[in-house]
């Protein structure tokens, strides 16, 4: 599945890629100093986007998805590198900040904060 927004693709897409790094460097600043795995996710995160941005700054052709999986004329699925970085940063993120909610709320069922 190719997704595209016809000629204006290219700019539409660097720009959420460039919104969502600035978004992840907010997050990253806002992290515990023992908050590991959060910043790790958020690394993996940035660094697909960058990964990215910079496939579709240098080629015209835009990010270029290079590892295919599938089975003879069964193909699932193709990607790059910085897709997997995307994909195990957020669900990673996702399981983290799921973590640090229900830590939080444990904490003040209790009486105490965080």
């Amino acid at each position: 599945m190719n997704l595209s927004l016809g000629s204006s693709s290219r700019l539409v897409f660097s720009l959420v890629a460039l919104a969502a790094v600035i978004v992840l460097l907010q997050l990253y600043r806002r992290t515990p100093h023992d908050g590991v795995l959060r910043a790790i996710s958020i690394a993996l995160v940035a660094g697909g986007a960058l990964g990215n941005l910079i496939d579709r700054i240098r080629s015209a052709r835009g990010v270029v998805d290079f590892i295919d999986i599938g089975i003879g004329d069964n193909r699932f699925w193709t990607f790059n590198v910085a897709d997997v970085g995307v994909t195990v940063g957020v669900i990673l993120l996702a399981f983290v900040l799921w973590r640090e909610d229900r830590l939080a709320g444990a904490a003040e069922a209790r009486g105490s904060t965080v």
